[in-house]
């Protein structure tokens, strides 16, 4: 068995790539059940090493997008529109 600190990056990166908890929890032998239920919650190492995979896969995403709206897209100023409504509306 692997160490957590190993285990929590392999579960960063995995999510990072958008493999499902099914996936990832066939990948690092853990209890799907319960590795989704820590997800849900939200509040275990796991659960935020999954977001911060997610998340930081979103944020290069989201990098390059704006990147090509700027240089003029207009499928990646579409995308913009909508992150920009979205964040406003979290305000």
């Amino acid at each position: 068995m692997e160490d957590n600190k190993t285990i929590l990056e392999l579960i960063e990166e995995y999510a990072g790539l958008f493999l499902t908890i099914d996936e990832i929890s066939l990948l690092l032998d853990l209890d799907p059940i319960q590795f989704r239920r820590e997800i849900s919650a939200g509040k275990s190492a796991n659960a935020r090493a999954y977001q911060k995979g997610k998340l930081n896969s979103m944020l290069e995403m989201r990098r390059q997008t704006v990147m090509f709206a700027k240089k003029g897209s207009p499928q990646a100023e579409a995308f913009v529109q909508e992150y920009i409504a979205s964040q406003k509306q979290n305000e």
